[in-house]
């Protein structure tokens, strides 16, 4: 194709006079026409590709740079494009795996429509005269709509590799339409369209993915239309605590204090205006050229122009005297998104995150009703609000696959508008017949739902994008727990059950968070170390429950607003105090996650399974987070472990092979960076059962893992891992480490601490090392202290490295060089390990005397604080000697020494010997969601780990129930009513449990 220039413009004709542009914007448009194929911004002239009459350049309007392609069209006219389409076939296939659906080929263009009519455009695509598909798009609409429609998958007919030719039908009527940044082929996440009045039939599996509660508007407008609520007459009740609502909502949740500054947001509003406005319809660009055409068109963004809905709503309400200005203003923000074409029965080619960007448009609606009523509005804003909540979705019920789907998202962002919806309709009847519904949707989404769809899970933990992500359940409960506040003590408040899982789900978060942030190994994938709980929900809820109340007045922040004061005093007037912080041990395997925490400090041990992915990594998220479930181990203590560097960990200069407790295979961060090569993300499982926590008495506990590296990286490596915790000792244990990586070490890493000086001494055996950089990597230590005061006590005869150095790594997002001053030690297994083994203890809030004489004590079997009984490739036995506790983890099914003398399931036990009296507490972390193997993860036997959790058969299974048996030496009975069944057989005695959700059983018996 002819490189097109300035005077190949010129030469398209009178129709198509050169309109100048800036020289870059020019450039930029040369180029994009340029490319194969070609990318049309229609902005300086008519291209040569276009055949066709009545075609001409106009600034009247336009949705890329500042001018449209017009077209003044007769009846059934057509514009013929010629260049080759470029269209190739791919794998993806209805239904595939979110995870590994890859990107296929699509077209995408903007209409602009002056009048709404009943007719459509027609787009066929072929070789030249032939057609090979075709699809059409509504006019039903006026302003502008854009079209993004995969090739493949939502075209009639069958795609060929040699179309070279589009050609446009017009109408049965004349008229006039705008075109603009018309795309011919450019590739698109398969899950990124969505139908729409437009185009109705397109992405029809987009209503049973995951993000079916963005995508699936066309379909919950639908049942919005045809499902009506049950009208029975509202009981006086439901009016009064209707009438109540209706006060709450106003007075408590939506209304500010602000004042009303007209000029400013006037001008505000005229920054907006004539401005493109967006969300993420730049996901469409050509990557070639996608920053640069984003700066060209220049949008604003939507989340812009509903928060300053929201800020003219708020002073509307605040200063009666603006109101008719404010009012105005409201008004042209409305007529803006509405010519943009954020309005019912529009996608807008993705809706991807919209809750995300419109939660300010939901929450004005309801304070500017007056207004909108007044302006003839209300009626046309009301159906805007019930397509932009998708209203409808209450009908649909939970009886499909991803039902559950990001229900975090809904309830941080839209059930907000879902409500203001609600509470708009004509009369109070209607209201209350669909508050019903409401209610009970709600109640729904906060029940403990199976499997690992999303939502709160048995053990109180919280799913998102199938897996545990406490960002987005932090997220979730903040914008849901004013809604809940809002909606209590009436007809219409949570049922017990529902608000019971809610409270059960939110002071879960203040356990695994110490004292707001949570551990590295659970932010997901956002490692920068400030991710943390929110006290908007405790202060939501603190007035309306004591428990929260407490934990509300715990996590007040150092220089608390007035409005937490003002709450905190009226808290403390009703005699309520602040909780103590959370003490004891939470096995919480639905994460794989075990927490230890005593006072002000927390250990956590995080790992993985077949159920459970690793880590998530993104395009520009988390890229080196391969490792971070591989037994992480993370002590958060002595205050904020952000701004202090209390916890050692800083992302700057982090190495993201080190993370402390870890056993991996030390790689360069090019190796180690995730390929996401054909995927939109990487949530890898692996084929390993075995990985969970334990806990006796709710206060001490244990973790283990049967660790097997992914085969994408490291299918050889594998490792049997435990943790026994006791108080304020650690002890690690690992066996069975190998794998056939002959270039890189394996390592099991102590610990990795930024140094907030250079001076700060790492102890080893009782001398301060200062000096700064220093390396020791063949040393044998008997213990070691860190700078964050956490001891390390180490078995004889590892090999154990030191180094104190400027420490050079990579942003886990940005890629971009980082570095820092650290101090790591680890333990060294040589490279391509075959049966390597580590054991040492860490002991927290430490001294440098204390360590010595635990050293010392270690050495003397009498006084030794703790004793490893076994460490073999099957069991790992630790007896700890201040508590009495003995723990063992068993990876498979063998006989054992002392007390427990057989365990038939792969399991950790705990025992604690009372006189005549045995604690006997069992835990099998496996939650069988499935039996047998996952047959789509392996190829001749052998596990090769494809698919992601998203497309998993077994995603809504519950965990089913097992009965395990342990076998103890002696005669036993049970001590009362236990939960479990006890034979006596001879001199041994066989205790059975049923074991669920990896939950912890626990028995006392007697002699």
């Amino acid at each position: 194709m002819a490189k097109i220039t300035r005077r190949t413009v010129f030469k398209a004709g009178a129709a198509s006079a050169f309109l100048a542009v800036p020289a870059r914007a020019a450039d930029l448009e040369q180029r994009a026409m340029a490319m194969e194929p070609p990318v049309f911004l229609l902005e300086s002239a008519v291209p040569p590709h276009f055949t066709g009459s009545g075609l001409s350049i106009s600034d009247r309007v336009a949705v890329c740079g500042t001018r449209s392609l017009r077209w003044d069209h007769g009846a059934r006219s057509v514009i013929t494009v010629k260049a080759p389409l470029k269209w190739a076939p791919d794998a993806y296939r209805y239904g595939d795996d979110q995870a590994w659906q890859g990107l296929v080929d699509a077209f995408c263009v903007w209409v602009h429509n002056e009048t709404p009519v009943d007719d459509v455009i027609r787009f066929e695509f072929g070789r030249g005269e032939r057609t090979d598909v075709w699809f059409e798009f509504r006019l039903g609409f006026s302003g502008w709509r854009t079209a993004w429609v995969r090739y493949a998958y939502d075209m009639h007919g069958k795609p060929h590799p040699a179309m070279d030719t589009l050609r446009i039908i017009a109408p049965r009527r004349t008229g006039t339409l705008h075109l603009d940044q018309l795309m011919l082929n450019v590739p698109l996440r398969p899950d990124a369209p969505n139908s729409d009045y437009q185009l109705p039939d397109i992405a029809p599996e987009g209503d049973e993915y995951d993000n079916q509660h963005w995508q699936a508007l066309y379909r919950f407008d639908r049942l919005l239309s045809t499902v009506k609520p049950d009208m029975s007459p509202p009981t006086a009740e439901e009016l009064a605590s209707l009438r109540a609502l209706h006060t709450r909502y106003h007075d408590e949740y939506l209304i500010a204090p602000v004042k009303a500054d007209v000029p400013g947001l006037t001008a505000q509003l005229n920054a907006l205006a004539g401005r493109p406005t967006h969300a993420y319809q730049s996901q469409i660009y050509p990557v070639e050229i996608a920053a640069e055409l984003k700066a060209f068109v220049n949008p604003v963004t939507l989340r812009a122009c509903t928060d300053l809905m929201k800020a003219i709503a708020q002073a509307y309400q605040a200063s009666p005297a603006d109101r008719p200005a404010l009012a105005l203003l409201y008004l042209r923000l409305l007529a803006h998104l509405r010519e943009q074409g954020w309005t019912r029965g529009s996608g807008q080619g993705t809706i991807h995150h919209l809750g995300y960007d419109t939660r300010g448009y939901y929450d004005s609606v309801y304070l500017m009703r007056d207004a909108l009523r007044e302006a003839g509005e209300f009626e046309r804003v009301r159906a805007d609000l019930d397509w932009l909540t998708g209203l409808g979705r209450i009908f649909r019920g939970f009886e499909f696959r991803m039902a559950r789907g990001s229900m975090m998202d809904i309830h941080n962002t839209t059930f907000r508008g879902m409500l203001a919806a609600v509470l708009l309709r004509d009369t109070e009847a209607q209201q209350v017949a669909y508050l019903r519904v409401l209610r009970d949707w709600l109640d729904d989404t906060l029940l403990p739902t199976d499997g690992i769809q999303d939502g709160i899970k048995a053990d109180g933990t919280a799913f998102h994008h199938v897996g545990f992500f406490p960002d987005y359940v932090r997220d979730g409960f903040a914008g849901l727990a004013p809604l809940v506040y809002v909606l209590h003590g009436g007809a219409f408040a949570l049922s017990g059950e529902a608000s019971g899982w809610l409270k059960k789900a939110l002071l879960m978060q203040r356990v695994y968070a110490n004292r707001n942030h949570w551990p590295i190994s659970i932010s997901g994938r956002n490692p920068n170390g400030t991710t943390a709980l929110s006290i908007v929900p405790f202060q939501w809820l603190a007035p309306v429950d004591d428990e929260i109340a407490a934990a509300f007045l715990r996590l007040l922040p150092a220089s608390p607003t007035q409005e937490q004061k003002d709450l905190a005093a009226r808290l403390a007037a009703r005699g309520l105090t602040a909780e103590a912080a959370p003490t004891g041990a939470w096995a919480l395997n639905y994460a794989a996650l075990a927490v230890h925490r005593r006072d002000d400090w927390q250990v956590t041990v995080r790992g993985h399974n077949r159920y459970l992915w690793s880590t998530e990594i993104y395009a520009g998220a988390n890229w080196y987070g391969r490792y971070n479930t591989y037994g992480q181990i993370q002590v958060l203590h002595r205050g904020n472990p952000v701004t202090n560097l209390d916890s050692g960990y800083a992302q700057p200069g982090w190495d993201w092979n080190r993370r402390p407790g870890t056993t991996v295979i030390h790689q360069p961060l090019d190796q180690l960076k995730g390929d996401l090569t054909g995927a939109i993300e990487e949530m890898l499982l692996t084929d390993s059962r075995f990985a969970g926590a334990h806990t006796i008495d709710g206060r001490n506990g244990m973790f283990a893992m049967d660790l097997h590296g992914h085969p994408k990286y490291d299918g050889s490596h594998r490792a049997r891992k435990s943790v026994f915790l006791f108080d304020d000792r650690i002890v690690a244990v690992g066996t069975g480490i190998a794998n056939d990586d002959a270039t890189n070490e394996t390592e099991t890493t102590l610990f990795q601490t930024r140094l907030a000086a250079k001076s700060a001494p790492t102890v080893v055996d009782g001398v301060a090392v200062t000096a700064f950089p220093h390396e020791a990597l063949d040393g044998g230590p008997r213990w070691l202290l860190d700078d964050k005061g956490i001891g390390y006590y180490l078995a004889a005869d590892q090999k154990v490295a030191l180094t104190r150095s400027t420490q050079a790594s990579r942003n886990n997002a940005t890629e971009e060089p980082t570095s820092a001053d650290f101090a790591t030690a680890w333990i060294r297994h040589g490279s391509a390990p075959r049966d390597g083994t580590y054991q040492y203890a860490m002991v927290v809030n430490t001294t440098s005397d204390r360590m010595a004489e635990f050293a010392a004590a270690m050495g003397d079997p009498s006084r030794a604080p703790y004793r490893v009984l076994r460490a073999d490739r099957t069991a790992h036995v630790v007896s700890d000697r201040a508590t009495g506790i003995t723990g063992y983890a068993v990876f498979e099914r063998t006989r054992l020494e002392g007390v427990v003398r057989e365990v038939d399931t792969p399991s950790m036990v705990l025992v604690r010997e009372e006189g005549e009296a045995l604690v006997l507490a069992v835990c099998d972390p496996d939650l069988r969601l499935y039996s047998g193997i996952d047959h789509d993860q392996y190829e001749k036997g052998r596990y090769v780990g494809h698919y992601s959790p998203w497309s998993r058969p077994w995603l809504a299974n519950p965990s089913h129930p097992h009965r395990l048996r342990v076998t103890l030496d002696g005669r036993w009975r049970a001590d009362g009513d236990q939960p479990c069944r006890v034979t006596v057989t001879g001199s041994r005695t066989v205790v059975e449990f049923e074991t669920v959700h990896g939950r912890p059983v626990q028995a006392r018996l007697r002699r």
